[in-house]
């Protein structure tokens, strides 16, 4: 069984969506059909209220907590066990009034509750987010999930890239049946049109053909897209936002009679580089890149790039501004280091009984400087106050001589295709950040990836930089994902891994 575990405090959207819903009880799970399960929770043959209840309020846990399949059984188990649903038993069916032996509650049962739950929440609350980043993010990938065999039709879908507002994701979007462990993730134009560039990827839509289904407890005969299970050819996200609108419509209609004119919408922040090195150190602290920078002893091209990779790196993974305490120069980041240390020596000799005096002149005696090798180009550091990427000033004070060495690295196949820029460099070392956030050094699939491109010879798969551990190898796919024209393998692969992991673990 998957474990399909959220985060704790989830994103509002995904539990907003699923408290939203009103409790239905069913005989049958074809009683309550596609997008009334948007507006009702349901379980099949779940007729007491008490029950339904119970299991609505479990799964409800489970969505805030962040709960595993297995803390979510343990829980509910023995309540339902205690209500009497529990096993097989001898219930009737109020449509056909026929008295048959059915299960109940069952591990495997409390499985597809959990899972089917879990999957399409999470969709829900993604469309919300989708919806409000279609202006920088328009496009939207359809991949496939972790599935030791997948649909033959999902295939099919795969790599397929088009527009959110195309009437494709009404009906193809995941999860597409029972099981169906495949997703999107959404894009901006600049990845799109990398994307494209490979010539791997669909940005037409397919054409639907559509098979007959018969609905044996009603009778009724539907069609349904060929690749899609009976009853999930709906966008769950979607129809949430119309009941919401249909619930709302009073409220809102009162408030147009109040408010003449809509308040405008703030515009979307956008990068903006500066011609000095002080205007870029203030336009990092002022747009929120970081909590101070210092740029001096280098020019505003790098500080610029600097600039640019981390504002788009927040923008796309905002969790990565709290590690953002420093930007600007190696040299710059260490002396504020040294200087704080020294202050909390310093405080912590005082509170010893040294004289004032003796303590200002021993205290920086006792904490070690640091220093910037000359051959590191950058660095993402973590020390309290302070951590956070940074350029080495030695590379940072001549830019033209920084991207003559970065071209001779990838010449030599030291660095990534595409990496012979001074925005690669950030990119690297925010890719080090990414895998420090996500724990990607520690996720079997990348530990898989990392061991083919080993067998199939690094330095021609990815670099010679990245043969040196997995973490390296994370940061160069990364930048290579980000800078180049035709990403390879692998750095798709990470590119795709840490969208992922990303959206399952924050949004």
């Amino acid at each position: 069984m998957p474990d399909y575990r959220f985060p704790a405090n989830p994103p509002e959207a995904t539990l907003a969506w699923f408290r939203a819903k009103g409790i239905k009880p069913s005989f049958d799970y074809r009683d309550v059909w596609a997008q009334e399960h948007a507006h009702a929770f349901t379980v099949a043959k779940a007729m007491k209220a008490d029950v339904l209840t119970t299991i609505r309020e479990s799964v409800d846990k489970a969505l805030a907590e962040g709960q595993t399949y297995q803390q979510f059984a343990k829980e509910l188990t023995p309540t339902l066990q205690k209500l009497g649903w529990w096993g097989r038993a001898d219930v009737v069916d109020p449509t056909t009034g026929e008295v048959i032996n059915a299960q109940l509650g069952s591990p495997r049962r409390l499985k597809k509750i959990y899972a089917t739950n879990m999957k399409v929440a999470r969709a829900a609350g993604q469309w919300e987010r989708i919806e409000r980043r279609q202006k920088t993010h328009p496009y939207l990938v359809y991949e496939l999930g972790p599935s030791e065999k997948h649909r033959v039709q999902h295939v099919a879908w795969a790599g397929i890239i088009l527009r959110a507002d195309d009437p494709f994701w009404q009906t193809h979007y995941p999860p597409n049946g029972w099981g169906c462990k495949c997703r999107v993730r959404q894009i901006n134009q600049r990845e799109y049109d990398k994307l494209v560039a490979t010539g791997k990827y669909t940005t037409t839509a397919p054409r639907i053909t559509k098979k007959e289904w018969i609905n044996d407890r009603t009778g009724e005969a539907l069609q349904v897209p060929t690749g899609i299970d009976p009853g999930w050819d709906y966008n769950p996200g979607m129809h949430r936002g119309k009941s919401l609108n249909d619930n709302e419509k009073r409220s809102k209609d009162a408030f147009k009679k109040v408010v003449a004119k809509p308040v405008p919408k703030p515009a979307e922040p956008t990068f903006k580089p500066q011609k000095t090195t002080k205007a870029a150190e203030q336009w990092a602290v002022e747009n929120n890149l970081a909590d101070f920078a210092d740029y001096a002893g280098i020019k505003p091209e790098v500080a610029n790039a600097w600039n640019e990779s981390l504002f788009d790196h927040i923008k796309e993974f905002p969790e990565l501004r709290s590690n953002q305490k420093f930007i600007g120069t190696g040299q710059g980041q260490f002396k504020r280091y040294h200087i704080l240390q020294v202050e909390r020596m310093y405080h912590k000799l005082l509170e010893r009984g040294m004289d004032p005096d003796r303590a200002k002149d021993y205290a920086p005696k006792l904490i070690k400087k640091p220093k910037v090798s000359a051959a590191t180009y950058a660095h993402s550091w973590s020390q309290p106050d302070v951590k956070g990427v940074t350029v080495n000033k030695t590379w940072g004070k001549d830019p033209e001589r920084f991207k003559r060495q970065l071209a001779s690295d990838v010449e030599k196949q030291f660095h990534p295709i595409g990496c012979d820029t001074i925005r690669s460099v950030v990119d690297h070392e925010i890719g080090h950040q990414l895998d420090d956030l996500l724990s990607l050094h520690t996720d079997k699939e990348v530990i898989s990836l990392f061991s083919a491109a080993r067998e199939r010879g690094m330095k021609t798969e990815v670099s010679q930089y990245a043969n040196k551990n997995i973490k390296e190898f994370i940061a160069e796919a990364w930048a290579e994902s980000l800078n180049s024209s035709s990403p390879r393998t692998y750095a798709r692969g990470i590119a795709g891994i840490i969208r992922t992991r990303y959206q399952s673990k924050f949004d």
